[in-house]
């Protein structure tokens, strides 16, 4: 394949998580996935591997999200709970101490904001996503409040960690 320079992108991302816009962010979203392997050794070749299976593959993604609501706070914070009567509001946040995060795992979806909502051809999904609800903002006079927010890819029952592309693709 020749190279082109329109393969070259660049640009931001919307992030849905379950359907839900979480809004606007700030410094990026960053994507990291890590491969963890063992290499095979044997004592007459010493320390080189003579090969190396895949032993398991992650998927981080975190996202600072600049709309630090509420309703963006309970999205991502499991078991927190919106408490009010609609105008006077606060969250409730308990402990979890024993949940378990894969119940409370949704789609996660990144799509470039350079491409129209219809075309999810350069969409990053993880299917089942969660964070843990560890959350990192500060409050400070020349800085925007950030919820920084980190969600974990875990595996579908197909086995699948993520997806880069068009979901209808077959």
């Amino acid at each position: 394949m020749a190279s082109d320079i329109k393969n070259v992108k660049l640009g931001v991302c919307k992030v849905t998580f379950g359907g839900t816009d979480l809004g606007y962010t700030k410094g990026g979203v960053d994507v990291t996935v890590a491969t963890e392997t063992h290499q095979v050794q044997i004592d007459q070749f010493g320390q080189t591997p003579i090969n190396e299976y895949i032993m398991g593959r992650t998927v981080t993604v975190k996202v600072p999200m600049a709309e630090t609501t509420l309703q963006n706070l309970v999205a991502v914070m499991p078991g927190a709970k919106l408490v009010g009567n609609g105008e006077v509001l606060r969250v409730d946040v308990p402990t979890s101490i024993g949940t378990n995060l894969l119940d409370f795992a949704k789609e996660l979806v990144l799509h470039p904001i350079s491409k129209a909502d219809a075309d999810k051809s350069e969409d990053f999904v993880v299917p089942l996503a969660a964070t843990a609800g560890a959350l990192d903002y500060g409050y400070k006079l020349e800085n925007e409040r950030i919820f920084n927010c980190e969600f974990k890819g875990y595996p579908a029952t197909d086995g699948k960690l993520f997806a880069i592309g068009d979901p209808a693709a077959a």
